[in-house]
């Protein structure tokens, strides 16, 4: 665990210096529900859709339902499934995963604050191209993804009682993996400010901008800034 944050605290700061060769903007959208099994337990399901070329094209469409378990007031435990959708020029494949992860919260004065740590296990299609130029789908390969995720919150203005325009602040580092846990390269780096209000009751609305950085090839990098907006809420 302790290379893991080593690595984490060297690539954070060379992230930020690295060349931005390839430029995309996006608009991806989100929703997000809960349903409170017991007060230990409770269930979630994510739908991610996500536009290329702003909201031109679709650059991906993620599934996700999980179970969770608050194991104290500052610990959740969980784990679920990914079915991802990747669509590209050439030919458009898929992605499945299943992951487990930990997460521990805590607050400081009127702030909050999130370490999230999940472990994917990804089965990706691969894409091959014939003597034509032409594409199809291979067999399916293996791989792990290490991410860590800190989350920082902060309520801004108090609009009624029970109704605060809150900041939120993260940045998520991607690692890809060996066979355990040990970090083997940089695959992508998020880095989300945005704003959330509760718009109705159990049901709030996110909206900020995020930048996807990652590395392509040996030299090259991508910057994909994004326009976020998420839809969460909660059934009891």
């Amino acid at each position: 665990m302790k290379s893991i944050f080593k690595y984490v605290l060297v690539l954070v700061p060379l992230i930020s210096f690295a060349q931005e060769d390839i430029k995309s903007y996006s608009a991806w959208n989100s929703l997000i529900v809960d349903y409170t099994i017991s007060p230990k337990f409770y269930a979630e399901n994510e739908l991610h859709f996500r536009r290329t070329n702003f909201f031109s094209d679709w650059q991906q469409f993620i599934a996700r339902p999980s179970i969770h378990y608050k194991v104290t007031k500052g610990v959740k435990i969980g784990g679920g499934y990914s079915y991802i959708k990747n669509y590209r020029e050439t030919i458009d494949f898929q992605e499945n995963n299943v992951w487990e992860e930990v997460v521990l919260s805590s607050v400081y004065g009127k702030s909050s604050v999130k370490h999230r740590f999940r472990m994917e296990h990804r089965f990706i299609e691969t894409v091959l191209q014939d003597n034509t130029g032409g594409f199809s789908i291979g067999d399916t390969e293996f791989s792990n993804r290490f991410r860590y995720r800190l989350s920082w919150t902060i309520p801004l203005v108090t609009v009624t009682e029970d109704k605060k325009l809150k900041l939120a602040v993260f940045d998520e580092v991607w690692l890809l993996t060996e066979k355990g846990i040990v970090p083997r390269s940089l695959n992508q780096n998020w880095f989300y400010v945005g704003l959330s209000y509760p718009l109705i009751k159990g049901g709030s609305l996110g909206i900020g901008y995020m930048n996807d950085h990652g590395p392509i090839g040996n030299s090259n990098h991508r910057s994909n800034h994004i326009l976020q907006t998420t839809f969460k809420y909660r059934i009891k």
